[in-house]
């Protein structure tokens, strides 16, 4: 079966987005890339505990999700 799909002409000429950025460069610098989606592994203690007290201490900035266009 063959599908003859476009881009909506309202995202013409958009072709750069913070993901492309986030992917380009995490490949650039061989990077756990976390822009997209969530990793398969626990983070390391040291990690978990810096992100504790962000969100204890009330850090409103913390969220999973970027700005938009």
């Amino acid at each position: 079966m063959v599908f003859n799909i476009s881009p909506a002409k309202r995202i013409e000429g958009i072709d750069k987005n913070v993901w492309i950025e986030f992917t380009t460069l995490a490949a650039e610098h061989k990077a756990v890339n976390l822009g997209q989606g969530f990793p398969d592994f626990s983070p390391p203690t040291y990690l978990k505990e810096i992100l504790s007290k962000l969100v204890v201490n009330g850090d409103e900035m913390m969220n999973q999700y970027t700005r938009g266009f």
